[in-house]
């Protein structure tokens, strides 16, 4: 239990850090040189601490390091979408200029407040990529479909108002607050994340990769979040 408690409190720092290391670009611990990245796909391979993974541009490789951090998404549902849960949703602006989820995260109790504010999130054949992450507490619920414009990303606690269509999130961001109101249609993907291992790597699964690249154009992964019993990171 102690190990469990203690994986999910280093889960929920280095998720912050890397959400708004992502936000911002480029990675606080090292120079200018060195330049963040996401990648989506499919593993092709672990040979080694070396993971390919077959994107829809190609084969990217990606360096593991002792410090890489596995985690697993795992299949979840609605029924977790309750009174004070702490969530990720990714979002697309309508044309109206409201928001409207593409896929909801439920995030583990261990998680709460990691990576509040708001940033750029690239969303794959989204508005040509362009997107958008908000991290914070949601405050009422509803849900509404639309069409895409561009993308946004919110990590919110759920305080739901009956059956309602949409969740109200409310988020800090340094010292100001913000809050948004997402729609969220009943046919999107909803996942939770769990402890992972290096073992959960294996060809065919899919995987979310936050990781570095450096000078010499070497990858490193800082965090790999892989999909299981088939499951597609949606974020």
């Amino acid at each position: 239990m102690y190990n469990t408690h203690h994986r999910f409190a280093v889960l929920s720092t280095l998720l912050c850090t890397a959400v708004l290391l992502q936000a911002c670009g480029t990675r606080s611990s090292t120079s200018t040189s060195t330049s963040s990245e996401r990648i989506r796909g499919a593993i092709q391979s672990l040979d080694g601490q070396v993971l390919t993974v077959a994107t829809s541009t190609g084969s990217e490789r990606v360096q593991l390091a002792p410090s890489t951090l596995v985690t697993s998404v795992v299949q979840s549902d609605r029924a977790h979408i309750t009174d004070g849960s702490f969530l990720g949703i990714a979002s697309v602006t309508q044309p109206d200029g409201s928001q409207r989820a593409v896929e909801v995260t439920v995030l583990p109790e261990e998680m709460r407040g990691a990576g509040e504010g708001s940033y750029a999130w690239d969303l794959p054949n989204v508005n040509g990529g362009r997107g958008k992450m908000t991290n914070g507490t949601v405050a009422s619920s509803r849900m509404t479909n639309g069409t895409v414009s561009s993308s946004k990303m919110t990590n919110s606690s759920v305080n739901g108002q009956g059956g309602g269509s949409s969740l109200t999130v409310q988020y800090k961001d340094g010292a100001s607050t913000g809050s948004q109101t997402i729609t969220i249609p009943p046919d999107i993907p909803v996942v939770t994340i769990e402890p992972g291992h290096s073992s959960d790597l294996q060809p065919g699964v899919h995987v979310f990769v936050f990781a570095h690249r450096d000078s010499k154009g070497l990858l490193t992964a800082d965090r790999v979040m892989a999909g299981r019993n088939g499951v597609v990171p949606p974020m």
